[in-house]
């Protein structure tokens, strides 16, 4: 059978059933089945017209969709901004269309949505960009999440360029851990795949954070031809220090659609490329976090190598994750721009229910995967992977 288009296996009411008691779902599913993506060319968002909070939406349910997947992670994202710009996550000359400061949510408004989202089900929140860390005065953020919700564990991506000064603040703040984006060793590699990086200025943050006790991982997107001679070297670097190194497909999203499809490597070509330092054994996750599996190395060690593979073996299915970008976009998949804004919500004078009513309202329509190979299909190559938050 042929891959199916997003129009051919869309979903229709008959195909969408709701999972337990919660009315909401029942309420708006066969509005859902009538979305339709507008052909309009943005690559932050297309916004989503959805109806009144009906009045029997008394109490804030536990966040889930039409196909039953439960929501517990959200990625919040504090700016469109980064100090960096990757070949596959930005434009060379950057993006066009970077939120203004008045577009921005404040903290208050993001704490307020952190909160919300915690009554929802939601118990790990990563501070995501563009670059978290270039957004002026981010560990008072860090602060207000930290102590008005209830949230379990809040985390952070960064390319770790200005952390060498706010991992301590950053910690002291209550950030439990951060993930580092380093694709490369090789300092001139290094400025070339983020065009003007400073590799010494990441390698001083990677060790600020790990000084002050924060949890440290390590992405590396592996590309063919760019990088792929430095896996051993990348996994052995942080094994040295204790650290999980984690390897994420190249997706075609934004500027990664536009690069070749030959520099694209797998979970099976990264293994290939580490030989027998890994256990050849069924990869494992951790629950309720993101979508890594993780395998042991093979000396005993304890050691782990982490994989995404959002291509190769796509986890749609068991997704938990909601997006909500620096403008208050809430995204119910990084591979569509369909968006709700809950900014111009909390601006209106509208209320925790008006919140969270929009959040049911917009995870309901997700659909069943992301599409990427999928020839038929080209929405996800509209997206901005910064104006998203990844």
């Amino acid at each position: 059978m042929g891959i199916q288009s997003r129009r051919e296996r869309g979903s229709t009411p008959d195909d969408v059933k709701a999972h337990g008691p919660v009315d909401p779902l029942q309420t708006i599913s066969k509005l859902c089945s009538m979305r339709r993506l507008p052909l309009v060319e943005s690559r932050s968002a297309v916004y989503d017209d959805w109806p009144p909070r009906p009045d029997d939406f008394e109490a804030i349910p536990h966040l889930r969709d039409s196909r039953g997947r439960r929501y517990t992670y959200l990625r919040l994202s504090v700016t469109d901004r980064c100090d960096l710009a990757c070949v596959y996550c930005m434009p060379p000359s950057g993006e066009e269309d970077h939120a203004l400061r008045r577009e921005l949510m404040t903290f208050e408004e993001a704490a307020r949505l952190v909160s919300v989202f915690a009554v929802a089900g939601i118990r790990r929140v990563r501070l995501t960009g563009g670059e978290p860390l270039v957004r002026k005065d981010i560990v008072r953020l860090v602060d207000l999440i930290h102590r008005r919700t209830e949230v379990e564990q809040l985390v952070m991506t960064t390319n770790a360029t200005r952390l060498s000064e706010l991992a301590l603040p950053l910690r002291d703040a209550g950030l439990f851990g951060v993930n580092i984006s380093i694709d490369t060793l090789d300092a001139e590699r290094f400025n070339e795949i983020t065009r003007g990086g400073d590799l010494g200025r990441v390698l001083a943050g990677i060790h600020a954070a790990l000084d002050v006790g924060l949890e440290v991982k390590l992405n590396t997107v592996p590309l063919r031809g760019r990088n792929d001679d430095e896996l051993v070297r990348i996994v052995e670097f942080a094994w040295s220090l204790g650290v999980t190194p984690r390897f994420i497909e190249l997706m075609p999203l934004g500027e990664g659609a536009k690069l070749p499809s030959s520099m694209r490597m797998n979970a099976d070509d990264v293994m290939t490329a580490l030989g027998d330092r890994l256990c050849k054994a069924t990869a494992t996750g951790v629950e309720g976090h993101g979508p890594a599996r993780y395998l042991s190395a093979s000396d005993g060690s304890g050691q782990r190598v982490g994989f995404i593979t959002p291509i190769s073996n796509e986890f749609c299915d068991t997704c938990n994750r909601v997006r909500v970008t620096a403008r208050g976009d809430i995204r119910a998949c990084l591979a569509s721009r369909r968006a709700v804004n809950l900014r111009n919500i909390m601006r209106a004078g509208g209320s925790d229910l008006d919140l969270a009513w929009a959040m049911v309202w917009s995870l309901s329509g997700k659909d069943r995967g992301h599409y990427f190979l999928d020839t038929d299909e080209h929405e996800h190559e509209h997206v901005g992977m910064s104006l998203i938050g990844g």
